[in-house]
């Protein structure tokens, strides 16, 4: 068509860009790109958004992110695809960046749901810091914000500062619910807290009428075993008015771990994989259990 002498128009270049980036041809994107620069194509905002994709799906995130910042307009689909080329190639946490970006930009209230979703993929990807600013940023917190922040900083290791949220949160008023509760005796273990650990524990049924589940006794197995409470961690089991689950023997298993205890192991162990026959780790575990024994 151009060796004929005709110039390709707006429309016929977003379908080539649009084929281009199907075949993940990125050289040829950056041909594209420099005819429409050399013959002056009017940048509208539909051929932004095919450079974008382009780019993004040829594998070139920096050029897709100079394209994006010089378009003059940009709409939801400019943000769209810049959102879904980084998730598409697994780097979430720069997705979620521009996620971020995107609400700033339009000044979208992070409050309510949109501040929790944050809160919640900020810790998963990592970023407890960005999940913290944004927590602290929202004018309205409700339970699912506290505990979204409380289980994030505690799967992070912070454990003071999940408990001084967790405090704060009482303070407000708002009533923690069995996810909060998984969250704060995380905490209490990861930091050897015991006895505020079987202080919350406690606090479940007797101040706030919640049952712990499985999960919360897991927890709380995994914070005695942690301080090599076996005594109290095995009757904590018995007492359990539900079956243990995989959850819980692993976190015995783990304990037993730490301080190379073969029996008690080997018993977890045993009904760790009548629950879960697949569980490999079981026999990793167990195998370290008996070279700590040796030493």
């Amino acid at each position: 068509m151009c060796e004929a002498g005709f110039a390709a128009d707006e429309r016929t270049l977003v379908i080539v860009l649009s084929a281009c980036a199907k075949l993940g041809d990125l050289s040829l994107g950056r041909r594209l790109q420099a005819y429409i620069q050399e013959n002056g194509v009017k940048r509208d905002v539909f051929v932004g958004n095919a450079l974008v994709d382009m780019f993004l799906k040829c594998g070139d995130a920096a050029l897709a992110h100079q394209v994006f910042k010089d378009m003059p307009v940009k709409n939801v689909v400019s943000w769209n695809s810049v959102i879904l080329g980084l998730a598409q190639q697994g780097n979430f946490k720069e997705a979620l960046r521009w996620v971020h970006a995107y609400i700033d930009k339009h000044d979208i209230r992070a409050d309510g749901f949109i501040g929790n979703a944050l809160i919640d993929m900020y810790s998963k990807c990592g970023s407890i810091g960005q999940a913290l600013n944004v927590f602290q940023g929202m004018k309205l917190r409700d339970v699912y914000s506290y505990t979204a922040i409380i289980v994030g900083l505690a799967m992070h290791g912070e454990a003071k500062w999940a408990l001084d949220i967790f405090s704060d949160m009482s303070e407000t008023g708002i009533e923690p619910d069995q996810v909060t509760f998984v969250g704060v005796l995380s905490a209490c273990s990861h930091a050897g807290l015991v006895e505020e650990g079987r202080r919350h524990f406690e606090n479940m049924s007797s101040v706030y009428g919640l049952e712990p589940q499985p999960e919360h006794y897991g927890c709380l197995v995994d914070l005695l075993g942690r301080a090599g409470l076996f005594a109290e961690a095995e009757e904590i089991i018995r007492r359990m008015p539900m079956e243990p689950d995989a959850f819980v023997w692993g976190a015995l298993l783990g304990a037993c771990r730490i301080y190379g205890k073969v029996e008690l192991g080997e018993r977890a162990m045993k009904r760790l994989l009548e629950i879960e026959p697949e569980r490999e780790g079981a026999y990793i575990l167990m195998s370290n259990i008996s070279n700590i024994s040796l030493r």
